[in-house]
């Protein structure tokens, strides 16, 4: 069961049995899948792992728990969020031929891409405001990234001061694809590298993050859709605005992906055609107006 979906639930919002049931077990599912132990030139064998441990920890904590009853239009499903965009980017980087070192580097980013969320006092404000207006949420975006490279880089900083050290620049790569991850890595460059890794030269950071923003996105239109419709106030101008922010910036590929795995899929809830849910119903007509 998840703990912390549990205790939001009938507090910071009230999500229908079907939505709530469907979200349950997700949480558990993916803390519970070990992850690797890759051994890379310049890193202690166990400093990505400590990495995500000590960000799960933070979404267990008392603090963490009373920001989302306090904040309820903010992230109220993240520590799901960070677990699916993380194990999208990894399987994402494999399809395109990553491994090793590039493959850590996109589950850390992808764990601690919104990690100023993770730590309330940091959250930048105004968010709920900020989605009535696609202009005022850009701006919104770009604060956000900022911190939440500072939050990532701060963890990976306390990591390394404990015995887990790592490649000096490995914290220059985290934070470049945290910084990018909302819009994506610079285009139209062919096949010159513009921005190289610090730690394996032959690495094109831009690339990496591309497919950080398309797991961020596949992992929203998984889970933090069926919640957004609640805390927008069940708007249907907000919640447009919200699938367009995340469906517009995706590669083809990962669009494809999103109508396979999720709109024409039974295996997902907003696949399920015919529901008496009409939260449900309402989402998936939003969604289907924008990405078809």
């Amino acid at each position: 069961m998840d703990k912390i979906l549990n205790q939001l639930q009938g507090s910071t919002f009230h999500l229908s049995d079907i939505i709530y049931d469907f979200l349950s077990d997700k949480y558990e599912k993916h803390i519970s899948e070990p992850i690797p132990e890759i051994i890379s030139e310049g890193f202690h064998p166990e400093s990505f792992r400590e990495m995500i441990h000590r960000h799960r920890s933070q979404f267990m904590t008392e603090e963490y728990l009373n920001s989302r009853l306090l904040n309820p239009t903010s992230g109220t499903v993240d520590h799901i969020h960070s677990e699916i965009a993380a194990s999208t980017a990894v399987r994402r980087g494999k399809q395109q031929g990553y491994s090793g070192y590039p493959l850590e580097l996109l589950r850390c980013a992808g764990h601690m891409h919104d990690s100023d969320r993770s730590y309330p006092e940091t959250m930048i404000a105004g968010e709920q405001k900020a989605r009535h207006d696609p202009e005022a949420y850009r701006m919104y975006k770009m604060l956000h990234v900022k911190n939440s490279a500072l939050m990532a880089k701060q963890l990976a900083e306390s990591v390394n001061n404990d015995g887990f050290y790592f490649h000096e620049g490995f914290i220059n790569d985290l934070q470049y694809l945290i910084l990018r991850h909302e819009i994506g890595g610079v285009k139209n460059h062919g096949d010159t590298i513009l921005n190289a890794s610090g730690v394996e030269f032959s690495i094109d950071l831009d690339r990496l993050t591309d497919i950080l923003t398309d797991s961020d996105s596949l992992s929203y239109f998984e889970t933090n859709i069926l919640t957004n419709w609640e805390e927008s106030n069940k708007s249907e101008l907000v919640l447009t605005n919200k699938v367009h922010f995340m469906y517009d910036r995706m590669s083809q590929d990962a669009r494809r992906e999103l109508k396979e795995t999720k709109l024409n899929s039974t295996s997902h809830l907003l696949g399920t055609i015919e529901t008496e849910d009409p939260d449900v119903n309402a989402i998936r007509s939003i969604l289907l107006k924008v990405c078809l």
